[in-house]
């Protein structure tokens, strides 16, 4: 495994590959498990909650998600593990049905670090794709995190950018300039 430089929206040359519709992948490829582990890792080393292909430089249909456990604290001060982390590996992912009520979340992107603003996202999605062996695969009804994160790398894949998505450009901020700690990054 390696990490893998993740391209910027504010350099005009990673941008013109970040712009681009990605091109579906043939399934199954042995070739990519390599890129798939890698972008595992950059996402992980870089804090995030997913990564698109082409913010790697690959221009292909293909993400990865990776939710974190969920904690609880409880009445004795002890923290249980209430939700697992999960990671999901998408090739051709579709939104094939939505909730038609939006959510204003914060959202960042690892192509912008340190940069958040209030994007519209769906409540909830169903997307299909692929797995790494060409089966068709669904999740249904994907909310929360994991419904945002779909949402914004699915954009990815069709070149489009969360600045793009954002409404209002005063909710952008650089966080990294403020003193509360960084909401995740989704991408």
């Amino acid at each position: 495994m390696a990490l893998r430089r993740v391209l910027r929206i504010d350099n005009e040359d990673d941008k013109k590959i970040l712009k681009m519709h990605c091109r579906p992948v043939k399934l199954p490829d042995r070739t990519l498990k390599q890129l798939v582990a890698d972008m595992i890792q950059t996402m992980h080393a870089a804090n995030g909650v997913g990564l698109a292909a082409p913010q790697v430089g690959q221009p292909i249909q293909l993400c990865v998600i990776g939710i974190p456990s969920e904690y609880e604290e409880q009445e004795d001060g002890s923290v249980i593990e209430i939700a697992p982390a999960e990671e999901y590996v998408l090739f051709n992912p579709k939104i094939v049905k939505t909730s038609g009520e939006e959510i204003m979340r914060d959202e960042g992107c690892l192509s912008l670090p340190g940069w958040y603003g209030l994007v519209p996202r769906q409540t909830w999605v169903t997307v299909e794709f692929q797995d790494i062996t060409g089966k068709a695969r669904r999740l249904r009804k994907a909310g929360g995190l994991l419904g945002n994160a779909l949402q914004h790398e699915i954009d990815h894949l069709h070149g489009v950018l969360f600045t793009e998505r954002i409404r209002d450009l005063s909710t952008l901020r650089d966080i990294s300039r403020e003193s509360e700690p960084d909401p995740a990054p989704v991408a």
